[in-house]
This record gives C-alpha cells, sequence and structure tokens, in this order.
C-alpha cells in the first residue's frame, strides 16, 4: 500500500524513512519524499539529522546485537527507535535512491588499514602534538588540527592540504569528512572518486579535479574548483555540478548556490605549502645565537654568541634566556636575513624573576618570534614604540611546568604580523594592548583555552587589533578590559576589527568577560560579523 502525505508530515516522513529502511518504497513516495524535503523545513531538519545519525554509525564501530522481542513490543520498540536508529539508516537509502551515492569497495572502508599519509607539515600542532618531519601514516579516525598545515596523500592518490584550526575525520582511502577548516585537493585520474563529505549531508564527489572547500564553525561552508568538475550531493535540492571557474556556497540547512568566485578566499595548494617548507628553517639547520650578558642592547655585537648582531648570516636563531633583559633601541639596524627568535628556550627557568624578557622601543624584524614556547619557560616582550614586524607567526604559550609566563605587551607602537598570532595554545599566555596609541595587524588571531587578551585603557581610549581574516577561540579564552584610567564619556571603542565574518563561536561567552574600573560609564561589548566593539554607554 503506498503511504501518502498527510497533516501530520512528520509522521508520514518517519513512516517512510522506516519503508525505505526496508526496500519497501515506490518510487512515487520517493517522489513525494523529495518534494516534502523542498517545502517543509521541519521535514528537513528531521532527515538531516538522521544523516548525521547515519554518518555517526558509519564512523563509530559498533557491536553486533541480538533482540528477540515479542511482536507487539517490537512495535513499541519500532516506534521509539525510528528516529534514532532505523530513520539513520533510512537515510542512507534515501541518499542511494535520489542523491547518486554508491558503495566505496570493501578494501577501501577497511577501518584497520592505513588510508593516507601525511607528507609534508608547516608549524603544526595535530591533536596537541607537534607534527614532526617525515611521512607519517594516518589511519581512520577523527583529528583536530589546532595550527598550521599538513598535506595528506590518500591511498587512492588524492593529494589533500588542510590549513587549521579544522576538525576532520579519515573514514577511507577515497573519503573524508571536513567538519570544520578549510582544505585544498588534487585528484588525479587514478583518484576519480575522491569524497569529501561536509556538515548538513553534504558530499563533493570530484571527477578528476582541483578543487577547495571551506566549513566554518555554524556549518556553512564554500567550494571553488579550479580544475575539472566537482558534483555537490545535497540532502534537499538536486546535485549541483561545478565546473572550473566556479564556485557555490551554502548554510547549514540551505541549499547550495552558486556565488562569485571573487568572493571565495584563497585556498593554501601544495606549491604554497611547500614553499613556506622551503623557507622555513628547520631548528636543526639553525644556528644558535645566545645573548652573553644579563643585560645590554640588541645592537652591542660583541654580546652576542656570533659577534655579531642576529641575521648577519643565513638560519639563525636568536635565543635570550636565563634572566637577562635585551633592549631593542631605536638606533637598531635592520637585519640582513630574518631570524627565528625564541624569548626564552625554556631550558632553565628563572626563580628570581622572567626567565628572558625583550623590550621594544625601536623597529625589529624577524620570521618567527616564540615567547616561552618549551617546558618550564618564562618569556615577556615589552613594547613601548617602534615597529615589530614578524614576517610568519608570533607564538605565546608555555608548555606548562612552574614557572611559567608568557607574556606580551604593546603601549606604543605598531605590531605587524603576517601570518598567525597564536596564544595561549598550549599553555598560559598574556597578551596585553595597553593604552590606545598602539595597534596590532595579522592574518588571524587564535586564542587558546589559557589565553587572556587584555585592553587596558588610556584617558583617550584603547588600542586596535586588525585581522585581515578572523579571530578564533577556544571556549575558555578570556578577555579582560580595564577602564581605571578611561577619562572619556560614553562612545564605542573598535577593539577588534575582522576582514572575514566573527562567527558566533568566536565570540566570547559572558562569563568569560571582565570589566574593571570604569566608574562614570557602563561598559558592555557588542560582537558582529566585522569584530568587537566597547559599547560605554552612560549610567542611568
Amino acid at each position: 500500500m503506498n503511504l501518502t502525505p498527510d497533516d501530520n508530515s512528520r509522521d508520514w516522513l518517519e513512516r517512510m524513512l522506516i519503508k525505505l529502511r526496508e526496500g519497501e518504497a515506490t518510487p512515487d513516495e520517493v517522489s513525494k519524499l523529495r518534494a516534502l524535503l523542498a517545502d517543509d523545513a521541519e521535514a528537513r531538519r528531521v532527515y538531516l539529522r538522521a544523516k548525521q545519525m547515519d554518518t555517526m554509525l558509519e564512523t563509530v564501530p559498533m557491536q553486533q546485537v541480538t533482540l528477540r522481542l515479542s511482536a507487539k513490543k517490537e512495535a513499541s520498540v519500532l516506534r521509539r527507535w525510528k528516529i534514532a536508529a532505523l530513520a539513520s539508516a533510512a537515510a542512507a537509502v534515501v541518499a542511494m535512491a535520489f542523491l547518486g551515492f554508491w558503495e566505496r569497495p570493501q578494501a577501501l572502508r577497511s577501518r584497520d588499514a592505513e588510508v593516507a599519509v601525511l607528507k609534508s607539515s608547516f608549524e603544526a600542532v595535530l591533536d596537541g602534538r607537534e607534527v614532526l618531519l617525515g611521512a607519517q601514516p594516518m589511519r581512520a579516525g577523527t583529528y583536530r588540527l589546532e595550527r598550521g598545515s599538513v598535506q595528506l596523500r590518500f591511498g587512492n592518490g588524492a593529494d589533500v592540504v588542510i590549513e587549521g584550526p579544522a576538525v576532520f575525520d579519515l573514514v577511507d582511502a577515497a573519503t573524508m569528512h571536513l567538519n570544520q577548516g578549510s582544505l585544498w585537493a588534487h585528484c588525479s585520474e587514478e583518484a576519480r572518486g575522491f569524497a569529501v563529505r561536509m556538515p548538513g549531508g553534504r558530499e563533493l564527489v570530484d571527477f578528476g579535479t582541483e578543487f577547495g572547500a571551506r566549513v566554518d564553525a555554524e556549518g556553512g561552508a564554500q567550494v571553488k574548483v579550479m580544475q575539472g568538475e566537482v558534483k555537490i550531493s545535497d540532502a534537499v535540492a538536486r546535485p549541483l555540478d561545478l565546473t572550473a571557474g566556479n564556485a557555490a556556497n551554502w548554510e547549514l540547512t540551505a541549499p547550495p548556490l552558486a556565488m562569485n568566485t571573487g568572493k571565495v578566499k584563497p585556498f593554501q595548494t601544495a606549491v604554497m605549502l611547500a614553499d613556506k617548507v622551503k623557507s622555513a628553517p628547520a631548528t636543526s639547520d639553525q644556528t644558535i645565537v645566545y645573548y652573553k650578558e644579563m643585560r645590554g642592547e640588541w645592537n652591542q655585537e660583541s654580546a652576542w654568541s656570533s659577534g655579531a648582531i642576529p641575521g648577519a648570516h643565513e638560519l639563525e636563531r636568536a635565543v635570550i634566556n636565563h634572566g637577562q633583559v635585551i633592549q631593542v633601541t631605536p638606533n637598531t639596524p635592520p637585519s640582513a636575513h630574518p631570524v627565528d627568535i625564541h624569548v626564552s628556550n625554556g631550558r632553565v627557568a628563572s626563580l628570581q624573576g622572567p626567565d628572558a624578557t625583550l623590550e621594544i622601543t625601536g623597529n625589529l624584524e624577524c620570521q618567527v618570534l616564540r615567547i616561552a614556547t618549551a617546558d618550564m619557560a618564562e618569556g615577556v616582550v615589552r613594547q613601548t614604540g617602534g615597529t615589530l614586524s614578524v614576517t610568519d607567526s608570533f607564538i605565546a604559550s608555555s608548555l606548562g611546568g612552574s614557572p611559567t609566563k608568557s607574556d606580551y605587551t604593546l603601549s606604543e607602537g605598531a605590531l605587524n604580523v603576517g601570518h598567525e598570532l597564536l596564544i595561549g595554545l598550549r599553555g598560559p599566555a598574556d597578551f596585553t594592548l595597553k593604552g590606545s596609541k598602539g595597534t596590532v595587524t595579522a592574518d588571524r588571531m587564535n586564542l587558546g583555552a589559557d589565553a587572556v587578551l587584555s585592553f587596558v585603557l588610556d584617558p583617550d581610549g584603547a588600542g586596535l587589533i586588525k585581522l585581515r581574516n578572523t579571530l578564533v577561540r577556544d571556549v575558555l579564552a578570556r578577555l579582560v578590559v580595564d577602564g581605571t584610567q578611561y577619562r572619556g564619556g560614553p562612545k564605542t571603542i573598535p577593539l577588534v576589527v575582522c576582514g572575514a565574518d566573527l562567527t558566533e563561536k568566536s565570540r566570547f561567552a559572558p562569563k568569560q568577560i571582565s570589566f574593571a574600573g570604569f566608574d562614570a560609564v557602563l561598559p558592555r561589548l557588542a560582537f558582529h560579523s566585522g569584530g568587537i566593539d566597547l559599547v560605554l554607554e552612560a549610567v542611568r
């Protein structure tokens, strides 16, 4: 007997999912199901939840369970489990029926086999650990890329570059899930059929191509095809074919729509990653240059172990350690070559105060600046003038132990970072803008669980952080605003300006925000797609 949608479309949908699971649905019923999903938002949500349950059942091994029930009890249990279990299995049948999914070869779905190889990486932290050099096997499972980039070669030959922060699942040698983050993929003729599954029941299937995909914290996505063709299969809408030079985007519960490719942010390709790896000095190849005095100026050549200011030669790592205080003054000359600066390498912790302090009043350029990024490390950078230019990444994050401190304070001047500001990803770190005469620019800011971002206002207002991309934060990261010295009246003061949308999950929860010292005005934070503002209102 055919089922017909009635006034209770939810009940009809549940019964249909059961029929599909049993293989009893007629073509006419499948057609009516498609129409219901297209017209009913609630039906789509039910279906998408079922599809997501199907994904979990596919990726998480489950023990077989035999149920012995009477016919009456079986009907009762079936009613209770319609969505939780049977609908999830039925969702796969629906997908295969009218979305064109096909079964992967059994050899590719083996959970015990290595499904990919990590070929290359740059500044990558994967599941809490820094990625070491050399090829590494990757098994099926869920991975969290906290920062940096990795290149994977799948068993079917697909090359994929994933840029953190990202969360992804490796399913088999031809399939992965991108839950959040950005990837670029190149698939040769042998890798045709490589699939990237995404939130909301979407799947990208390539036909020998080069494409990029990006998923935000809310499940919205962008896809751009550089070469070849990609088919986007969707739980609600008809499949969308994208060819070279075209792009699409969507929200979690909306169907894919074509978009202007000029609005799609660039994806990091394998060539770009290789260039980064090639240009970044490997620690093992670097010459360590250390400061021999307890206090002195950066440009004091005789105080450095090399007898020259760091950067006089290629591949140098300047280390400030053991309670030293080094000053960068306005008369500090530019270095001839990029240098990697470690403000404390953490080998010995000082019991008398900060393990290392870098005081900046002039201009300084380096490739990477690390503040207390090792065990038992303390490091402080105080900038009260000049421009600190970091061509790659600024990393402030001690790795636990006691004592530990990673602290950067900008009172006046500019901090320019070419890539990311990585604060508190592995341990305590403070990042403070003190006063209104400091400006920070970077591609992106990533605040870990142990990060504290502080704005200390002066009589005129606060400093500004300008991000070309966006801000990413852990739910435990904190934001502190101190208005003790503020003397102005009600106004709106930008604190963070983003070039890309500030997502809902990037916004600080009330319990992670602290205000101090405001008497004449009432402070609050205003979060919007373009950043964070401090709103000072008159006290009523």
